[in-house]
């Protein structure tokens, strides 16, 4: 399995579709808690792990926590649904 953000940046790039903002990039790597440069640089196996491990944060904080967390999640990934659409 591809690195899903890498796979998306260079999928983007080789059909000339805009790029992913640098603030939503920023935004997932603070997310994941790496640098820009390292997660352009994932493999697979670091990406399940950094995965795995936010994952496993999320789960053991309290209810209200986990919704604020997702309620975040859910709105970056509208936005950047909404923008591929407007972007056709």
């Amino acid at each position: 399995m591809l690195n899903p953000y890498y796979a998306l940046i260079t999928d983007q790039r080789e059909s000339g579709e805009a790029l992913p903002s640098i603030e939503i990039a920023a935004k997932i790597a603070k997310a994941l808690n790496i640098s820009l440069d390292y997660l352009s640089e994932l493999s697979d196996t670091e990406l399940d792990s950094i995965l795995l491990s936010r994952i496993n944060e999320i789960t053991s904080l309290p209810d209200e926590e986990q919704k604020q967390i997702f309620t975040v999640v859910d709105a970056l990934i509208s936005d950047y649904k909404a923008k591929k659409v407007n972007s056709k």
